[in-house]
């Protein structure tokens, strides 16, 4: 009772002073040099002045009266705390492999919470925390066990809602899975129910079996099962490719044949056909509906994890006239890691919503992230259409929307739907190579791992007669969006462009991370740099195989390509495979027709030379 008095006394007192200060003049200033004593009048007009400053100040003062009066003494000494951190059964699961060099508690009287550190010292001295305990000293109970990687790692703890809320709730998460492989399947015909492409859906949403290791902060097991729906998808996506190119190649036919069919006018190119069996306006009906949740949920139940933050304030350095680059608060100090267009994005939302200087809600993070999602579904729609007409365009549109993985992007409003934006509009401007190459340089100044891509984009992905220029409009695209976005390096002379490769390609060069298995077994780095060299060897071999592209090649390729790069990251998360998904998607989803062999002239089978009767002399 006592403390809560004095709290009262202190707060009606500040209230006094501040009403007191409020005035235009201070009593100093204003009172004569000798006491006069006040009228009535001047007294009621300086009660009133107290009694607006106090209520002017109800809410500060409602918070020093509920602020609880700290007891600065633990009830629980540091041995009782060692003694209850060390019943935790998680905590010896990870220290008893390793060498303990010392233990320490520390008492936050604040939240009234001990901490317990194990630590290890390696041989050079240099000492790492393998684990901390929180015990409670009000109940004595632990509070929370951290271990290996969760000590420094806030996303491997496995906090409820850390990325994306209310998405990853199976209540939601579960029937946008249903959603997306039974919409593509043609259930109609049961018999094509067992077949690759039901194949393919499963293991893309088997990625799902990971994150529900992850949601629970187990990433020692949700790590390990990222990588086989990957190597599947990879291995899936080139032998489409493979398999396309052989039954690509030209029939022999007589050389007789051959002529009479160069005269004739080529066959109509067959166009492929989506092959689920859902009505159009199921489809229509099925999108609204999944467009309408991701939105609300964004809209109403969803976070901004620091990939957004770090659009948001590298738009407002953009904003000031300064470069991102070695311009970002100490509470973001590893945000400027990304390519610059990934900020220019989000110049307009932050001008409309502008950072006030802290990580709260972000409109402007919510406002950019919506507006990469819709380009994606658009993009996906203009790809359906443009390839097969409407019915095409909804199926794609509604596997890019009922995918829980592009939603799980969008609800934690990252930037990772811009670079998928890119490389689907990529995908419909593909017959054009100034736009393919501009969309290509796009993802890349967003992110770069799309650079895999450069060589195989080079080339004509549909063989027609005619002048073959090509490379030189790619080129003028890519180096349209390397102007288009690269003055922001220069905003601060020739030190942006310098600390745009140290905070970018050398950070990444350098990076550590859990969240893959090359990250959580060094050792495995000499597999980790075979691997690199494969995907490089592909990436350059692309170049002059398959002779003949076309859209179904391209996209398989490049599907498979991007998928290799993602094996090779120290840091990969399931905010990346939205970059492959539209490839994956656009080989498996529609019925493709065979592709159309060019006739080659068979040569003609060597013939004996007549001879002719030699006469016998009589």
């Amino acid at each position: 009772m006592w403390p809560r008095a004095v709290a009262l006394l202190a707060a009606l007192a500040f209230a006094a002073t501040a009403a007191a200060t409020a005035g235009p003049a201070s009593a100093a200033d204003s009172a004569p040099a000798h006491a006069v004593e006040p009228t009535p009048a001047e007294a009621t007009a300086a009660a009133a002045q107290l009694v607006d400053g106090v209520a002017e100040r109800a809410s500060e003062i409602r918070t020093v009266l509920d602020r609880p009066v700290l007891d600065r003494k633990a009830s629980l000494t540091d041995q009782e705390v060692e003694a209850i951190a060390g019943s935790s059964a998680e905590l010896h699961d990870w220290i008893d492999s390793r060498t303990i060099a010392r233990t320490a508690v520390e008492f936050d009287p604040a939240k009234r919470l001990h901490t317990y550190y194990a630590v290890s010292k390696d041989a050079a001295g240099k000492e790492t925390v393998e684990a901390q305990v929180f015990v409670s000293d009000d109940s004595g109970e632990i509070t929370e066990v951290r271990t290996g990687p969760q000590v420094s790692w806030m996303m491997a703890r496995g906090y409820d809602g850390a990325f994306g809320r209310a998405i990853t709730r199976p209540a939601i998460w579960i029937p946008l899975c249903l959603i997306f492989v039974l919409a593509m399947l043609p259930f109609a015909q049961p018999r094509r129910l067992l077949s690759m492409r039901t194949l393919d859906l499963l293991v893309l949403v088997s990625f799902s079996i990971s994150l529900i290791w992850f949601n629970d902060g187990e990433i020692f097991t949700s790590v390990p099962l990222q990588y086989p729906p990957m190597v599947y998808l990879a291995l899936r996506l080139a032998w489409i490719a493979v398999a396309r190119t052989r039954a690509a190649r030209p029939v022999a036919v007589p050389a007789a044949e051959a002529g009479d069919a160069r005269d004739e006018r080529p066959p109509p190119r067959p166009r492929p056909a989506f092959g689920g069996s859902a009505p159009t306006w199921v489809l229509v009906t099925l999108l609204v509906v999944t467009l309408a949740l991701r939105f609300g949920l964004n809209a109403f139940n969803s976070n901004v994890i620091d990939v957004g933050y770090a659009g948001v304030i590298g738009a407002d350095r953009i904003a000031h006239g300064a470069t991102p680059y070695g311009n970002m608060p100490s509470d973001c100090g590893s945000c400027d890691t990304y390519g610059p267009l990934n900020y220019i994005a989000y110049v307009p939302f932050e001008l409309a919503q502008p950072w006030e200087g802290r990580w709260d809600d972000l409109g402007a993070a919510h406002g950019a992230a919506s507006l990469f999602d819709i380009l994606c579904v658009a993009g996906m729609f203009a790809l359906g259409w443009r390839i097969a007409g409407l019915r095409l365009g909804m199926a794609l549109a509604l596997a890019w929307s009922a995918f829980p993985f592009t939603a799980y992007a969008l609800e934690t409003n990252s930037n990772d739907g811009l670079v998928a934006a890119a490389l689907i509009w990529g995908l419909v401007l593909l017959r054009h190579p100034f736009w393919r190459g501009a969309m290509l340089g796009l993802a890349l100044a967003a992110k770069f791992a799309p650079a895999v891509l450069l060589l195989l984009w080079s080339r004509k992905p549909f063989p027609r007669p005619g002048p073959g220029r090509n490379l030189l409009p790619y080129a003028g695209g890519l180096a349209s969006a390397a102007v288009a976005t690269g003055w922001v390096l220069l905003l601060d002379g020739t030190d942006g462009v310098r600390a745009f490769w140290d905070r970018t390609i050398g950070y990444q060069l350098g990076r550590d991370s859990p969240f893959s298995v090359w990250g959580q077994h060094p050792g495995l780095r000499p597999v980790q740099i075979a691997v690199m060299v494969v995907v490089a060897i592909a990436a350059l071999a692309v170049l002059r195989w398959p002779r003949r592209l076309d859209l179904l090649t391209t996209t398989a390729l490049s599907g498979a390509l991007l998928i290799g790069v993602e094996l090779t990251l120290t840091h990969w998360f399931y905010l990346y495979i939205p970059w492959f998904l539209p490839f994956a998607l656009l080989a498996v989803v529609p019925d493709w027709p065979p592709p159309l062999r060019p006739r080659r002239a068979e040569p003609e089978p060597a013939r004996a030379p007549a001879h002719e009767p030699v006469p016998v002399p009589g």
